[in-house]
């Protein structure tokens, strides 16, 4: 016996022991180096370890975590035994006793409701009643004319009493109706609260000696990115201009990024990093061209296999759970749970099961992918009824002067479960002064059906679009990545918005010239000329063009041009106008035997009417055959230049032009008679 006692204890020990061993901790992120596609997150803390082997776990980290990119170090006397993740959640619905005083609160309302219907029931039934015996004549000598006025005065005060309090009725029962549906809004908006889902690092430690621990982990999560773009300004020609290198930074992680050092990466993580290999190339006929794919590394997807999900089930017209509702994996639906009287239930996910469905009598099946540890259904019933029900008051005689049902069936509406409307009276009139006929209709309209549309409204989501702060940047090249260290500390809130965020800002010299292709466009466009670029690690993006204060467009900046120099453009300037005309005396067209031969000549004018004297660049072209048949025949250009590959003309004015200037160029296509060429 005393040995068995020996055991019990021994055996509660371990397992209060065993307790004991998980330490949790929420440690602050500190930094963030984001790529175009993820983002690398820092965390540090610093704890107190007592000696023994122990599990470290930090919680309330995003739930996008990549497993693999996982790394911890830790300072102090331990070492460290083992590194995972698993998942977590955290339920934001207020308490069950706030709950439960909401709900006593909604009871209280509905019973005042009843109260107030019902009462108007009945002053329908006394209304009715004495409309049925309105009529005042006596059996054989008729009535007195005292009694005729008592029997006036009194209908008249009773109708007087039964109307003024039916429409006291009707306000109260508007202004319940108000407070009804915020109590409604509140207690379904409590229950529909989103479930905060996130990871969780379990860091296996053996502590040597009560130690006080550092740790630094990070990992990468790829919901997380940015692009370069910049704004580019000039404050006139001749000045330098303004090259301002920016960046849009977006992040769905879900959790916000407070006072954290930000580091913009040129890395991409999730790039194929494998070298292709070449193999024996073989030719043989109908053979295929060699595939020059890779194959891009893909974002990993998290894996719930072996997980326990949990969740709840929830009726969408009301927000009330469901209990005993089906919850089963969809590929495997013989592992199932059933929901408990609060609407939860617990699961175990097997390996290759990424949805689950929910299945209730007299609800649509609902199926969900899997994508965090706790879950929520929004069943839907299969149909939501409306029922008008009208009340109709005849004259006496006619045989219809019930309520719309039979009175001796039981099958009246219970109180308290329609709204009131009144209708069927022109504007005058009443039921005293209409003898004949009176009508109310009564509408019947459900409170499931007044508490979806209450759901339905808690559904929206406002958005807006935010900037994040500037501040100054350390450049840093590194062997294969530049990575641009933002020095003031930032914040950018886990909304999908794109926050502004500065990089660097550079003064450039330039040089500035007008160009023109009159073939394409007539409008003469004043662009920046700009070497020494290669030195400021700039980046492929979009730019906004500034000159002297006025937005002009937008362009694109491409730093993967071989040329020295890049060339931005400004927009147009019209204070210089071009013309080019074809030269109708010196243009021909005719036939020599088969063949068929086109002659032109182009002018093109240009006319300074008070631009600025700097280079102008003017460009057109020869047309180039590829066919042996097509003759083309160059001919004067004048002082331009050619290009021999790309028949391409150049003239240049360097020191601008004053006045007008006059270009003239010829060339001449001989070809196939009859053949459909086009020809400019």
């Amino acid at each position: 016996m005393k040995k068995l006692n020996v055991l019990i204890i021994s055996v509660f020990s371990s397992l209060s022991l065993f307790a004991q061993k998980e330490v949790t901790a929420n440690a602050e992120l500190k930094k963030v180096t984001i790529f175009f596609t993820g983002a690398q997150m820092q965390h540090e803390d610093k704890l107190e370890l007592k000696p023994g082997k122990q599990a470290v776990v930090f919680q309330k980290l995003t739930d996008f975590v990549d497993p693999n990119t996982v790394q911890v170090k830790a300072q102090g006397d331990l070492t460290i035994l083992s590194v995972r993740t698993r998942k977590n959640f955290e339920d934001l619905k207020i308490s069950t006793e706030e709950m439960k005083a909401l709900n006593v609160k909604r009871k209280t309302l509905d019973a005042k409701d009843n109260t107030l219907r019902d009462e108007y029931t009945i002053l329908e039934l006394d209304k009715n009643l004495l409309m049925r015996n309105r009529d005042l004549k006596g059996n054989n000598d008729g009535l007195k004319i005292v009694e005729l006025k008592e029997a006036y005065l009194f209908m008249h005060q009773k109708l007087t009493e039964i109307t003024m309090r039916q429409s006291t009725i009707r306000t109260e029962l508007e202004e319940l109706q108000k407070s009804m549906n915020q109590l409604e809004q509140e207690i379904i908006s409590q229950r529909s609260k989103p479930v905060i889902n996130y990871s969780e690092i379990v860091v296996e430690v053996d502590v040597e000696k009560a130690t006080s621990a550092t740790f630094i982990f990070n990992y990468i999560s790829p919901r997380a990115t940015w692009k370069p773009y910049y704004d580019m300004r000039s404050d006139g020609i001749g000045k330098p201009v303004r090259l301002e290198a920016k960046a849009n930074v977006s992040q769905t992680t879900g959790i916000e990024w407070k006072n954290v050092d930000l580091v913009l990466s040129t890395n991409d993580p999730y790039q194929n990093a494998q070298e292709p290999t070449i193999n024996p190339w073989y030719i043989y006929y109908n053979n295929y061209p060699q595939q020059q794919t890779q194959s891009a590394r893909a974002i990993p997807a998290v894996d719930y296999s072996g997980e326990k999900l949990r969740g709840e089930v929830i009726d969408a017209t009301t927000g009330e759970p469901m209990p005993f509702t089906k919850v089963a994996f969809y590929g495997n639906p013989n592992i199932s749970a059933v929901t408990n009287f609060d609407g939860k239930f617990e699961i175990t996910v097997p390996k290759g099961e990424t949805y689950l469905k929910a299945s209730y009598v007299g609800y649509g099946e609902q199926t969900i992918q899997i994508t965090a540890a706790y879950l929520k259904f929004f069943m839907i019933p299969n149909q939501m009824e409306m029922e008008i029900v009208k009340e109709e008051y005849y004259s006496e005689g006619d045989g219809r002067y019930d309520f719309g049902w039979n009175s001796g069936s039981g099958n009246a509406p219970s109180s308290g479960s329609y709204d009131i409307l009144r209708d069927g009276l022109a504007e005058g009139e009443d039921a005293v002064n209409k003898p004949n006929y009176y009508k109310a209709d009564v509408q019947i309209l459900t409170k499931n059906k007044q508490k979806h549309a209450l759901f339905s409204q808690n559904q929206s989501i406002n958005s807006s679009y935010n900037y994040a702060p500037t501040g100054n940047t350390i450049v840093q090249k590194k062997d294969m990545r530049v990575e641009y260290a933002i020095v003031s500390k930032m914040n950018i809130p886990s909304d999908g918005m794109e926050h502004r965020v500065s990089i660097s800002t550079y003064d450039l010299n330039a040089n500035y010239e007008y160009h023109v292709v009159p073939k394409m466009d007539p409008s003469v466009y004043l662009a920046a000329q700009v070497t020494g670029w290669e030195k400021l690690n700039l980046m492929s993006g979009e730019s906004n063009i500034y000159f002297d204060g006025t937005f002009m467009g937008k362009s694109f900046l491409d730093v993967n041009s071989t040329k020295d120099t890049l060339s931005f453009s400004f927009g147009k300037d019209n204070k210089i106008s071009i013309d080019r005309t074809r030269i109708k005396e010196k243009s021909k067209s005719k036939t020599i035997g088969s063949r068929q031969k086109f002659e032109v000549t182009w002018e093109i004018k240009i006319k300074n009417n008070g631009g600025t004297l700097i280079p102008l660049i003017i460009k057109d072209q020869f047309p180039i055959s590829n066919n042996d048949d097509i003759k083309v025949k160059q001919g004067s250009f004048g002082n331009g230049k050619l290009d021999e590959k790309t028949s391409i003309l150049t003239w240049s004015f360097l020191n601008g032009i004053t006045g007008t200037q006059t270009i003239i160029f010829d060339y001449s296509i001989d070809y196939q008679s009859g053949a459909i060429l086009y020809i400019e």
